[in-house]
């Protein structure tokens, strides 16, 4: 812009010059023109000096601007900092909040879970209990076969012949009294049986705390076969009394996920697929592959879901439950576990029929896995 300023009073100068020069060597001495040159010159003049001041004028608010700009992209800046750390720290908070929603509702679970799995507790401990009453009665016998055996010994040594004859009257009428046949059969019976009754026990402890503990976010290669065994053991009980259960394995391949929360999906179908049922039915579970993915079928033959029903299935705390059975957080947070692990579940029902959930999870096979999962693998 300047250039083009002192370009067009260059040229305006030297036109007036060129008239100037003009008018003295043509010998003009008419003051009324020379009037009119100077006018043309102070014109011009002025409209240089115009134009200088609206340059300046516009550099001032440039600068000014520049400034502005400067000072606004700082506090954008500044704003965009506090602004990140704002959502870093209420991610950090959801997620708390989410780890927290998931073990409550791992213990919602639990709770509903308890009595039944006391009870599949409490089974074994009571013929552990008994058996071991029968043990101390045998074991009375085998006392007095021992204090028995003990005479024998010493009457022998001391070459004692008549008492020694006693001893083995009364070992006789002894060994007619108890059946120590039937008690050295009994006893091995009774140690079998305490054994895998310490087994079962041992069995439901373990795969409840694995259930219950905090989830820490590792993946695993996981067996889901096996993960499915143990969800069914604590939910057994919820089960054996509602309907037959069918398994149907398709020993499918090891996948890359995360046990708990798979579990706990598993857990909250199984239920779910128990309480559905009214009087007595049929619960089955399939597990097969399907292109890329590992899919897992848990089929009841119970109510069904209602079409207005179907839409809502996984919305948070959405249920038809009767109260104390369940807050409506179950599928909802099924629905976010699996959807997080790449896979998808879903569900097709019919009144009165049944309802099938299918959960599938992709074959992903890492390359190293850093911690390994006991049981499942």
């Amino acid at each position: 812009m300047m250039d083009k300023t002192k370009c067009t009073i260059f040229i305006f100068k030297g036109v007036l010059a060129f008239a100037a020069i003009l008018l003295v060597v043509s010998g003009v001495h008419d003051y009324q023109a020379q009037h009119v040159v100077i006018g043309l010159r102070v014109h011009y003049l002025t409209e240089f000096m115009l134009l200088l001041l609206s340059w300046l004028a516009l550099m001032l608010i440039a600068r000014g601007t520049q400034e502005s700009l400067l000072e606004n992209q700082f506090r954008l800046d500044e704003l965009n900092k506090t602004l990140d750390q704002r959502v870093q720290e209420r991610t950090r908070d959801l997620h708390n909040v989410q780890g927290q929603l998931l073990q409550s509702e791992k213990f919602s679970a639990i709770g509903q879970l308890a009595a039944g799995i006391a009870h599949e507790i409490n089974n074994p401990i009571g013929f552990i209990n008994s058996n071991l009453q029968t043990m101390e009665k045998y074991v009375v016998h085998y006392t007095q076969l021992l204090g028995v055996l003990n005479k024998l010994e010493k009457y022998l040594k001391e070459k004692d012949h008549e008492r020694v004859a006693q001893v083995i009257v009364s070992w006789e009428k002894v060994r007619k009294e108890t059946n120590f046949t039937f008690i050295e059969d009994d006893i091995c019976n009774l140690l079998k049986e305490s054994k895998e009754g310490t087994e079962t026990i041992r069995k439901i402890v373990s795969d409840l705390c694995t259930f219950a503990r905090p989830d820490k976010g590792t993946e695993d290669f996981v067996d889901l076969e096996a993960l499915m065994e143990s969800m069914l053991n604590i939910s057994w009980n919820e089960i054996k009394y509602k309907a037959q259960l069918k398994k149907d394995y398709g020993k499918v391949p090891k996948i890359v996920c995360n046990p708990q929360k798979i579990g706990h999906v598993f857990v909250n179908l199984l239920t779910n697929a128990a309480q559905a049922i009214n009087g007595k039915g049929f619960i089955t579970v399939k597990t097969y592959t399907k292109d890329d993915y590992v899919c897992v079928d848990i089929s009841d033959t119970g109510c069904g879901i209602p079409p207005e029903n179907i839409s809502r299935i996984f919305d948070p705390f959405f249920t038809t439950k009767p109260v104390g059975q369940g807050v409506g957080l179950g599928l909802s947070i099924s629905y976010d576990i699996i959807r997080k692990c790449g896979g998808t579940i879903t569900f097709s029902s019919l009144v009165g029929k049944g309802t099938t959930f299918t959960v599938m999870l992709p074959l992903e096979h890492a390359s190293s896995v850093t911690q390994t999962y006991g049981g499942y693998l």
